[in-house]
């Protein structure tokens, strides 16, 4: 069974996002976020590139954002609005 939108809104918990501070993508995540009043840890890699390498490692994606929702790896921003909107 397809979740809702709504359904999926609901299980927006324990977010954390990668971002860097001048990437649109990541913008636009942010802001939906906010504007949906979704609590959210951000974790800037610009100046880190101890972590941004493990986490690159991790998810074998090379770009920012990358979306964690409750622990479980949702992707780029492309990935995140597509599972919102699936």
């Amino acid at each position: 069974m397809n979740q809702t939108k709504e359904e999926k809104k609901k299980e927006l918990k324990n977010v954390v996002i990668y971002t860097k501070d001048h990437c649109p993508f990541s913008k636009r995540v942010k802001e939906y976020l906010t504007s949906e009043k979704v609590d959210f840890k951000q974790i800037r890699v610009d100046d880190d590139p101890k972590t941004y390498d493990e986490l690159k490692k991790k998810t074998n994606l090379q770009t920012v954002p990358q979306v964690f929702v409750d622990g479980k790896f949702i992707g780029s921003a492309t990935d995140f609005f597509a599972w919102i909107d699936s």
